[in-house]
């Protein structure tokens, strides 16, 4: 028994050593909240090799710029492994704002000043897995087109492209007094596509497929809190 759980200790910190991969996600349109509003939510994360879920608070600081902090749990897939903490931080600026020639925002035909939203920022995401730790920081671009209803309400699918700089450090271990660990540096990319369902302006909802080194669905809710 104990050679079988070593040898399952093993390969679980040697996938974690592969396994390097943002989680969070965007979970958000290229838009931002109006200026002193905020949102609170959550959202579940399905990826390959983990599952987590995920708190966020969201808060506009101007007419163009909008702030997220995230936290939450995050369990990776396989034996002797338990929930860990993740977390990220990020920004983002917008720079093209989604208006027609008359000035509304519904979709349909006709003269557009600008014909999608679009926005840049960049952020940071921890997280704490069975074995290593990983670290990432980048910058994106989302774009995205809002589609209003005649009930008012909005769906805005978006995609995001991110580049980013990724930390991963393995716990060092030893077999037959040979060491293995330590850490490794790299240059990811990744592309999040999604959409999201504003029912009223107090609630939204939000699906996106995740594709980067970890493939990832996520679900989540937002809801207005001030």
């Amino acid at each position: 028994m104990r050679v079988i759980k070593f040898i399952l200790t093993v390969l679980v910190v040697l996938t974690a050593a592969n396994a390097s991969a943002q989680y969070l996600g965007q979970m958000s349109p290229a838009s931002v909240l109006d200026n002193g509003t905020g949102k609170i939510g959550g959202y579940f994360i399905g990826a390959e090799h983990a599952n987590a879920v995920v708190g966020s608070v969201r808060y506009g600081f101007g007419d163009y710029t909008e702030g997220r902090f995230r936290m939450g749990f995050i369990d990776q897939e396989g034996a002797n492994t338990d929930p860990h903490i993740i977390l990220g931080l990020d920004a983002k600026y917008l720079l093209w704002k989604y208006t027609r020639s008359s000035g509304d925002v519904s979709g349909g035909a006709g003269n557009y000043n600008n014909p999608f939203n679009l926005s840049v920022g960049g952020g940071m995401e921890y997280s704490k897995l069975t074995g290593s730790d990983l670290l990432g920081l980048g910058g994106f671009a989302i774009a995205s087109i809002p589609y209003q209803f005649k009930n008012n309400s909005v769906i805005e699918p978006y995609a995001r492209f991110g580049l980013r700089y990724q930390r991963a450090s393995v716990d060092e271990f030893y077999i037959d007094n040979v060491k293995y660990g330590g850490s490794s540096s790299d240059f990811k990319v990744g592309l999040n596509l999604g959409a999201l369902f504003s029912v009223t302006p107090l609630v939204d909802f939000t699906a996106e497929f995740q594709i980067d080194e970890e493939v990832a669905f996520m679900l989540g809710i937002d809801v207005a809190a001030f």
